[in-house]
């Protein structure tokens, strides 16, 4: 059962990475410019509309990886290829996170320590 709810984490991580991949990364960007420039009618339009909105990859890549898991998912080549896409869709995130500027402090004011300073002021 568990080895069963780690292949799943595993799958699911990697189709949030490939997803990302297609959708937002700079090594994936060549591919969407050359698709955006023929996009007019067409074939073409729909799969530019596909590479720009992760709604639409991630459909296609889960199905492309449901296929997958149900080949492949006893061997050890496709745990590892899930595990790799996972760790890299995790340390993403983490890198983002530490990359983000840290939110704003908050002063608290005592407010007994504010009314005698008004207070103060007044004499």
């Amino acid at each position: 059962m568990a080895h069963t709810v780690i292949i799943a984490l595993l799958t699911l991580g990697a189709i949030a990475r490939a997803t990302r991949f297609i959708v937002d990364d700079s090594l994936f960007q060549p591919v969407r410019m050359a698709v955006d420039t023929r996009a007019g009618r067409g074939f073409y339009a729909w799969l530019s509309g596909l590479l720009n909105c992760s709604w639409c990859t991630s459909i296609w890549v889960s199905a492309a990886t449901a296929v997958a898991h149900w080949a492949w998912h006893d061997t050890t080549a496709y745990l590892y290829v899930a595990a790799a896409l996972t760790a890299s869709h995790v340390v993403s995130l983490a890198a983002s996170w530490l990359d983000s500027p840290p939110p704003p402090k908050h002063i608290v004011v005592d407010p007994v320590a504010v009314a005698m300073s008004v207070r103060d002021q007044r004499r």
